[in-house]
C-alpha cells in the first residue's frame, strides 16, 4: 500500500535532496501513550459495583506498607489544569512540584540552576504496597495528563495496592522552565532548532535521557521509596533502561511497554534517510494487518479490497463531499487522511468508526472521515484541562517543540549527513544504547506485534540487551498494550508489580481474549452492537446532545446497522441516522 510516514517513536525525517546542508521537512505525530487514546474513567476499583460481590485479592508476598514521609508537598491539581473529576471518575488526584538540579552530574557551568518538575499522585485505594511511577514516552509527552488518562483502565489489584505517580519531564508540560521555540519558525524549518535553543535557554543543554533518569532518582527519593517501581511507555523504555543502568540497586518492579530498538543511541541503531531514529518503521506492517482483518469480514468494506480502497481514497478524498458533517474540516485533504490512518494504527479502538468512514467515502461521502479527523484534531490540540482556544496548553505545537529538541539532544550526535541538529549545545551527557543490568527482579518488556511506531520484534532484542529481563508479545495492532486490551497482558503486568511469578520468556497474547481466528476477530473489531458501542452511544447522546433518555435511546440505536451507530456517535447527520433517532425517541 502507498503510505506517507509521519514521525514514529521520536522523529522521522524524509530527505528530499542529497545536499548535506539541507534541512528536510519533518512532520510530527503523537507517539506518547496519551496522544491517541481517550481518557479512561476511573472505576474506583476498590469498590465493586452495587449488588456485585467483592473481588478477592490474590495472594502476594509483597508486604502492606504505609506511605513513607515525602519531601514533596502535595495539594490541589487545579493549578495544573486537571480535567473535571466527573470526567476522570475520581477526585483523588493531588499534585505538587519537586526542584531538581539542572545539571545533576555537575559537569557544566550552570552552577545552582534548577528545574521544577510537576508531579501528580493518586493514592492506592486498598492495602498499600508501594508506588508506581509512570512515564508516557514521546519524547516530549507530559506525564500528568497521561496518568490522569491511563490510571482508570489499570487492573483492580494494581489500583488497590499502589499509588500511581507521574511527572512532566524536564522542559515539558507544567514543569519549568519549559522547552520553547520561536513561533515565527515552524517545526522542521531551517533554523528551527537554533530558535528553540535560544528561546529555551540553558535547559536546552540538559535534555538527554540521562538527565531525565536522574530526575527519576530524585523523584524516588522525594517520594521516600526505597526502590523505584516504574511503568515506561515507548521512549519511556529508554528512560527505564537508562535508570536501571545508573541505579541497578534501586530498581524495583519495572514494566517497559512499546520498547524501542535497544541499539538506538549508537552507530548500530536504526537510521532512516540518514537520520537516527528510535525504532524501525512498523507503519506498513500495521496497515497491512488492518487491511487483512478488514478483508476477513463483511462488516468492513463488505466485499471490497481494503488495500485498494485505502490507496484510491488517498487520491480521491479531497474532492468528496462532507455535507453531512457540520464541523471542521469542510474538506478532507490527503495529509489529514493519511494522519487519520496513522492514528488509527496507533489506537485500534475506533476501527468500527473507521470502517464506516472508509465505506462511506468509497461511495462518495467523506462526512464520517471529516468527523473522525475533527475528533482527532481536538484530542491533539486541546490541553490537559482547558480549551485549546485559550492558547496556553500542551497541544500539538508544544509537543512538537519538545519532541524535536529532545530528539536532537539524544540522537543528534549520530546524524552526520544532515545539519538539522547542529545548533544543539555541546557537552550534554549522551544517551546510550541499552546495556546489560543486574537487578533484583527481572524487568518485564512488552512488545506489540503490529506496533506502527515501535514494532514488536524490538521486544526480544530489548530484553536480551538488558539481560535480566523477560519479554511478552501482544498480537495486536497499536502503540503499547497495557492496560485494557487483554487480561493476558494485564495479568502479567499485575504479577510483575505484585511480585508474583512471571511467565516464560516469549509469551504471546492474542489481539482479543479467547479469539484466535481472523474472521471472528475481525467481526469483533469492526462490528458495533455490543456493550462497548451501547456505552459509547449513551455517553455521546448524554454529553453532546443532552438527551434526557440517553441510555434508553442508546439501547435502541445499538440494534441498528454499524453505519447508523457510527453516524450517531460521530454526529454525522445522514438520513439513516436521523430516522433512527426519530424512531428511537418515542419508544423511550
Amino acid at each position: 500500500m502507498r503510505r506517507t510516514r509521519w514521525v514514529a517513536a521520536s522523529v522521522a525525517a524524509v530527505a528530499l535532496t542529497a545536499a548535506c546542508a539541507a534541512t528536510p521537512p519533518v512532520a510530527v505525530e503523537r507517539s506518547d501513550r496519551t496522544g491517541n487514546s481517550p481518557v479512561v474513567p476511573d472505576g474506583q476499583a476498590s469498590l465493586p459495583p452495587i449488588g456485585e460481590p467483592s473481588i478477592p485479592e490474590q495472594e502476594t508476598d509483597l508486604p502492606v506498607v504505609a506511605a513513607p514521609a515525602s519531601s514533596i508537598v502535595w495539594g490541589s491539581c487545579a493549578p495544573f489544569e486537571i480535567p473535571p473529576a466527573e470526567q476522570l471518575g475520581t477526585s483523588g488526584w493531588e499534585c505538587g512540584t519537586l526542584v531538581v538540579e539542572m545539571d545533576p552530574f555537575g559537569e557544566s557551568d550552570v552552577g545552582e540552576a534548577t528545574v521544577e518538575l510537576a508531579l501528580t499522585r493518586h493514592a492506592a485505594t486498598g492495602e498499600r504496597r508501594g508506588a508506581i511511577v509512570l512515564n508516557p514516552g514521546g519524547p516530549g509527552g507530559a506525564g500528568l495528563p497521561a496518568a490522569w488518562s491511563i490510571r482508570g483502565g489499570m487492573p483492580t489489584d494494581v489500583l488497590r495496592s499502589f499509588d500511581i505517580v507521574s511527572w512532566d519531564p524536564r522542559g515539558v508540560g507544567q514543569s519549568f522552565p519549559r522547552i520553547d521555540c520561536n513561533d515565527d519558525v515552524a517545526p522542521g524549518e531551517p533554523n528551527f532548532i537554533a530558535a528553540c535553543v535560544e528561546a529555551t535557554g540553558p535547559l536546552a543543554g540538559f535534555l538527554t535521557a540521562p538527565y531525565s533518569a536522574a530526575d527519576m532518582e530524585a523523584i524516588r527519593i522525594g517520594l521516600g521509596e526505597d526502590a523505584l517501581n516504574f511503568l515506561g511507555y515507548s521512549y519511556g523504555s529508554i528512560l527505564g533502561a537508562t535508570y536501571a543502568s545508573a541505579h541497578p540497586d534501586r530498581v524495583g518492579a519495572f514494566v517497559l511497554d512499546g520498547v524501542t530498538d535497544p541499539q538506538a543511541g549508537s552507530a548500530d541503531g536504526p537510521f532512516e534517510d540518514g537520520f537516527a531514529v528510535l525504532a524501525d518503521d512498523g507503519t506498513e506492517a500495521a496497515l497491512d494487518r488492518f487491511a487483512e482483518l478488514c478483508d476477513a469480514t463483511d462488516r468492513c468494506l463488505f466485499s471490497l479490497d481494503a488495500a485498494t480502497v485505502i490507496d484510491d481514497l488517498a487520491f480521491q478524498v479531497s474532492v468528496l463531499s462532507t455535507s453531512d458533517f457540520a464541523g471542521q474540516p469542510e474538506r478532507v485533504d490527503t495529509a489529514s487522511y493519511d494522519k487519520l490512518l496513522d492514528a488509527s494504527l496507533v489506537y485500534a479502538g475506533d476501527w468500527e468508526l473507521l470502517a464506516t468512514a472508509l465505506a462511506d467515502a468509497d461511495r462518495g461521502d467523506a462526512s464520517s472521515l471529516a468527523a473522525l479527523i475533527s475528533g482527532e484534531n481536538a484530542r491533539n490540540d486541546q490541553g490537559p484541562g482547558d480549551d485549546a482556544a485559550d492558547g496556553d496548553d500542551e497541544g500539538e505545537s508544544d509537543f512538537a517543540e519538545a519532541n524535536f529538541l529532545i530528539y536532537c539532544a539524544d540522537l543528534g550526535p549520530w546524524i552526520t549527513e544532515w545539519s538539522f541538529c547542529n545548533d544543539m549545545p555541546d557537552g550534554a551527557r549522551p544517551m546510550q544504547a541499552v546495556s546489560s543490568v543486574e537487578v533484583e527482579r527481572e524487568i518485564l518488556v512488552i512488545g506489540t506485534e503490529f506496533d506502527p511506531l515501535t514494532p514488536g520484534y524490538h521486544a526480544p532484542e530489548f530484553a536480551t540487551a538488558l539481560g535480566d529481563a523477560v519479554h511478552i508479545i501482544w498480537e495486536g495492532v497499536g502503540h503499547t498494550a497495557f492496560p485494557g486490551w487483554t487480561p493476558c497482558i494485564d495479568n502479567v503486568v499485575s504479577n510483575q508489580f505484585l511480585r508474583r511469578s512471571l511467565p516464560e520468556d516469549g509469551l504471546r497474547c492474542s489481539f482479543v481474549p479467547e479469539i484466535e481466528d481472523d474472521v471472528t476477530l475481525a467481526d469483533e473489531l469492526f462490528g458495533h452492537g455490543d456493550i462497548e458501542s451501547a456505552n459509547r452511544l449513551e455517553r455521546t447522546l448524554a454529553s453532546r446532545d443532552r438527551e434526557p433518555e440517553a441510555a434508553c435511546i442508546a439501547d435502541v440505536i445499538n440494534q441498528s446497522s454499524d453505519q447508523v451507530i457510527s453516524h450517531v456517535i460521530l454526529d454525522v447527520t445522514s438520513d439513516a441516522a436521523g430516522i433512527a433517532l426519530d424512531d428511537a425517541r418515542p419508544s423511550c
